[in-house]
């Protein structure tokens, strides 16, 4: 698969690379571009009426975890949590769940949404040895039931090393995860394959050893990156992404050595994957075929970040599903 050199920076912009560098559905599946939500099977939903964007309610709380207190950015509908099973989105590393703030808004109309900073990254505390999918993921997991209680189910949404998270938290805590929304999905196979792009994507940040690496940074993640958002946007997620300092890469090394081919089958929860056009497409469409059960849509008109760019899109997609047949 050829990727333009704009499609590399983009990458390093969510996998956190410090310098970065067959179509159709599977079998027994539907894809669609630009039209997802009825080519796969589902009614497309749209956002209910009762609330609008700009009134819902927004907070930040700390919830205690295995690593320190895991920070969480939560939005609900104003006048009550909404009639729908809450959403948990996990980001990207090394970004923030603030990523997720315009997604957020267009999904807590009727629910309620948490945005989780994974431990390392944003205002969440950090582990003090480098951790794997699975440490993530079950200190996810922990968050997740200390903010919903003993007795709630939620959806679960996650994008590139975010998606690994919610597979790893579904696995560990299938009690917990009533659907799955993954889209990017970093999965490569075998141990050869994943030594390969790890090797091409994961560097060090040499925050204390470059004294342009800042600067450069800040040119393709904030001059370059137009559709990331706007620019004062871009500035501030510049600025969280900085947070996670010279061990920012930990969470793009832990993609690289989670064994998805073997997690992947093992999934039991209902589970929908989403493609934008990015490097990610084609390990997405893979991952699809390994996933009981699973449905693909593709929105290759969007870029990478598609939930940034199109938000009420992409939520309206996700919406669908779960609040689809069988919810």
């Amino acid at each position: 698969m050829q990727i333009d050199h704009r499609r590399r920076q983009l990458l390093g912009a969510s996998l956190g690379v410090a310098a970065a560098a067959g179509l159709g559905a599977p079998d027994g599946m539907s894809a669609a571009v630009a039209a997802p939500a009825v080519a796969c099977g589902m009614a497309s939903a749209p956002p209910p009426q009762a609330a609008a964007a700009g009134d819902l309610r927004r907070w930040r709380q700390y919830i205690r975890g295995r690593f320190g207190q895991v920070h969480v950015f939560s939005a609900a509908p104003p006048a009550s949590d909404g009639a729908r099973v809450p959403l948990v989105c996990l980001h990207p590393s090394p970004t923030t769940g603030e990523m997720y703030a315009d997604l957020q808004a267009a999904l807590a109309t009727d629910r309620v949404v948490h945005c989780p900073d994974t431990p390392g990254y944003g205002a969440s505390d950090a582990p003090l040895a480098k951790p794997g999918i699975a440490d993530y993921g079950g200190a996810l997991a922990e968050a997740v039931a200390a903010l919903q209680g003993a007795v709630q189910q939620v959806d679960v949404f996650g994008f590139h090393t975010g998606s690994l998270c919610a597979i790893e938290l579904a696995l560990q805590r299938p009690d917990l995860v009533r659907r799955l929304v993954l889209s990017g999905v970093p999965h490569y196979g075998d141990a050869t394959r994943r030594e390969r792009e790890r090797r091409s994507h994961v560097q060090g940040y040499p925050y204390f050893e470059d004294r342009d690496y800042v600067g450069r940074m800040f040119q393709r993640l904030v001059l370059d990156a137009r559709d990331s958002g706007e620019p004062a946007v871009r500035l501030r997620r510049f600025g969280e992404r900085l947070r996670a300092g010279p061990n920012g890469w930990w969470g793009p090394d832990a993609v690289f050595s989670y064994d998805s081919a073997a997690a992947l089958p093992r999934l039991r929860v209902p589970t929908l994957l989403i493609a934008f056009d990015e490097e990610m497409t084609e390990p997405t469409r893979e991952a699809a075929k390994l996933i009981p059960g699973a449905r693909l849509v593709e929105m290759l008109d969007l870029p990478i970040f598609g939930f940034i760019v199109a938000p009420d899109r992409v939520a309206a997609t996700i919406r669908g599903f779960l609040d689809g047949p069988g919810a």
